[in-house]
């Protein structure tokens, strides 16, 4: 069996990797949604819609599983789903304001929840592997 202290060393040395991931997942998704924001507000969606205008070149891996007239509709699809959003540009303004918040809430949720379940392990291996009664050490 495993002895209490290696197990505390395992179950909480990797709740501080699932932390760190986690809190790098947050901040990487904040930055996104910060730059996502950022080019909205300065039209950035109007060059992206220039951008994907123009044909698109097939990659050679993917010839002989994507036909040409396949990419040209999901470069429609694409075009068309741009400009939808460009018409929903002003709403999107706002809900950007309120999106950086919303993911460090859901971060602080997500390393409670961590927490009560590391909490909640290292508790129930302490139950468990303690000696019953009468039992000497």
């Amino acid at each position: 069996m495993i002895r209490t202290s290696t197990f505390n060393w395992l179950l909480w040395g990797a709740f501080a990797v699932l932390a760190l991931l986690w809190t790098a997942g947050s901040y990487i998704a904040a930055a996104l949604a910060r730059w996502g924001a950022q080019a909205l507000a300065g039209g950035g969606l109007d060059g992206a819609g220039r951008v994907l205008a123009q044909p698109w070149p097939l990659p050679e891996v993917m010839a002989p599983w994507l036909e040409p007239a396949m990419l040209q509709a999901l470069q429609q699809t694409v075009l068309v789903s741009l400009d939808g959003l460009r018409e929903a540009l002003p709403f999107m303004g706002a809900a950007m304001g309120w999106l950086v918040p919303l993911i460090w809430t859901v971060w602080g949720l997500g390393l409670v929840c961590m927490l009560a379940l590391a909490g909640g392990a290292h508790w129930l291996w302490l139950t468990l592997s303690a000696p019953g009664p009468g039992v000497r050490k």
